[in-house]
């Protein structure tokens, strides 16, 4: 593989981490949101109810960014091993 290949598999690396985490920080922030805005109507019990719906959100979403990461470090060993 090409010298310069190492630095773009690491680049979408940190891409999709950095995507997993805005999903997860916007997650928490709507739940926030709502037990603030709305304190009376969102009780405790549908803050748990949020909290699952959004965990299964983030975990649809991250799910390819977790494969493409897997992938690009198989990528990156077998780089790593053909160099040595």
């Amino acid at each position: 593989m090409k010298p310069r290949q190492p630095k773009l598999l690491m680049a979408v690396i940190v891409a999709c981490l950095t995507i997993i985490s805005a999903v997860c920080w916007h997650s928490v922030e709507e739940i926030h949101y709502l037990k603030s805005f709305f304190p009376q109507q969102f009780t405790v019990e549908e803050t748990y109810y949020a909290a699952r719906i959004e965990t299964i959100k983030i975990a649809i979403i991250s799910l390819p960014l977790i494969l493409i990461i897997g992938t690009c470090l198989y990528l990156l060993s077998n780089i790593r091993n053909n160099t040595r």
